[in-house]
């Protein structure tokens, strides 16, 4: 029996002895939605259900499929309650990867080698409890048990960061938090964009009245970020768009908005190209590595969206038509304008991942000696599986360099997320393996080792300016 066991997704001696290299190696979370106050503040957690799944909408949305009552999810119920609708539906989740992830987070974390079925659920829950008591686990301890030396939080940009600092100042935790300039509504197809233009006024002090005023305002809030450590940006697009406007068009599509109008579909286009395209010389002149996540439709049930709001498990995987066309033409423009970025692009829809690596290859020129200048980023969200992190690390090797990825992050508000980069490790070491034991490189042991750390290591620190 080799499940959650240490040769778990091990299948020979080669791949136990590989996993070894990447087993300790500490971890550069460069994107996650933790709670920066939530880690100043070190509360010790209460019990098993807000450990485990608070917060985490990939197990909600388990648990509804599994026909499980909103009350025991995100309603009313009792802790115990809660729990035992979670390991009742856990215990069915065979090819699910939240079957793997949550076992390796009860093994790696409070020692429990049982895999969970319908009648020992209470035994287990009992056991968390007495962890987390005995233990008095908190967010400090989680981060520092997983070896991890940098955090990029999401945070909004106008934000205070009031926590960053206090982090900052605190000399008794040495784990790095930065946080990452994520300007969502700076787009005019937000419904908060209005607002948010009033607030950056009152922020910055500048009278945002047209396209160019806005760029400054926001330059003005991306020097705050850095001077308080800010590594990177973030942004999530449902598509990649490319469709220029002049000044005129874009102050004639500030003041639609600002009136209380609804701009046109070409005009969010035009909109989502200008801003990006600006931001991106920002990120440059700044040195703030760019991430793109795109491809989700979100909050689609509406019913439950007005009942819960947002993040809580209702989105899906999109669409698009002319990706490559689009995207070709956003980075040349980029390209040509001198100010295009360090950029990491995550991909919700794995059909465009040929499209995608194919794509960012024709802009890795630079005579700055910086490798993978753009990153085909880690299999996003509902790719983040086996299947899905094998495909786009066999993608990136087929279109480009697997050697200079920048590997793993977590996506997540769980402190329990740091149990994906193992998992993620021994998906890579499984697929090193097999490529040794077919023949199709070679085991040469200094090499190989090179090879995993970098991926799992010191590309990502190199990348982020982490050293």
């Amino acid at each position: 029996m080799t499940f959650n066991r240490k040769k778990f997704l091990l299948q020979s001696k080669v791949a136990e002895d590989l996993y070894r290299v990447v087993e300790h190696l500490p971890i550069e979370d460069f994107h996650c939605h933790l709670s920066p106050q939530e880690i100043f503040e070190d509360k010790p957690f209460e019990n098993a259900v807000q450990i485990w799944l608070g917060g985490d909408h990939y197990k909600w949305r388990l648990m509804r499929a599994n026909g499980v009552s909103e009350r025991l999810i995100t309603g009313d119920a009792t802790p115990e309650e809660k729990f035992e609708a979670w390991a009742k539906t856990l215990a069915k989740a065979f090819g699910n990867p939240l079957y793997h992830w949550s076992h390796l987070e009860l093994k790696q974390v409070f020692g429990i080698d049982d895999y969970v079925t319908p009648d020992n659920w209470k035994e287990i829950y009992d056991r968390m409890n007495q962890t987390i008591a005995e233990e008095q686990l908190s967010p400090r301890k989680l981060i520092k048990r997983a070896n991890v030396e940098f955090i990029g939080t999401t945070d909004h940009p106008l934000d205070s960061l009031e926590w960053h600092q206090k982090i900052a100042e605190d000399v008794s935790f040495d784990t790095v938090v930065a946080p990452t300039f994520r300007p969502d509504e700076a787009f005019v197809s937000h419904p908060k964009f209005a607002n948010f233009v009033t607030r950056l006024q009152e922020v910055t002090g500048v009278e945002v009245g047209s396209f160019d005023s806005f760029v400054e305002a926001l330059e003005q809030r991306i020097e705050f970020f850095v001077a308080n450590g800010c590594k990177a940006s973030d942004i999530s697009f449902g598509e990649i768009l490319y469709k220029r406007a002049s000044k005129e068009e874009l102050d004639a599509i500030f003041a639609k908005v600002i009136r209380g109008e609804v701009p046109t579909l070409e005009e969010i286009q035009q909109w989502q190209t200008e801003v990006f395209i600006a931001l991106c010389g920002l990120y440059k002149k700044h040195h703030l590595v760019t991430q793109v996540h795109f491809g989700a439709v979100r909050d689609t049930n509406r019913k439950y969206f007005e009942e819960i709001g947002v993040d809580a498990g209702f989105d899906s995987t999109g669409d698009q038509t002319h990706l490559a066309l689009a995207l070709n033409q956003l980075l040349n423009a980029l390209e040509e304008s001198n100010r295009l970025p360090k950029c990491i692009f995550y991909n919700l829809n794995p059909s465009y991942n040929d499209i995608l690596a194919n794509t960012l290859a024709n802009f890795q020129a630079n005579e700055e000696g910086i490798k993978g200048r753009l990153q085909f980023g880690a299999a996003w969200w509902f790719s983040d599986t086996e299947k899905g992190m094998r495909e786009q690390m066999l993608v990136l090797a087929n279109q480009s360099l697997l050697w200079n990825f920048v590997g793993m992050l977590t996506d997540s508000r769980s402190f329990l997320s740091y149990q994906r980069h193992d998992y993620f490790r021994r998906i890579l070491v499984s697929l090193v393996t097999e490529w040794i034991e077919s023949g199709r490189i070679p085991y040469d042991e200094k090499l190989i080792t090179e090879f995993l750390e970098a991926i799992c290591y010191k590309n990502a620190k190199e990348f982020f300016g982490l050293n």
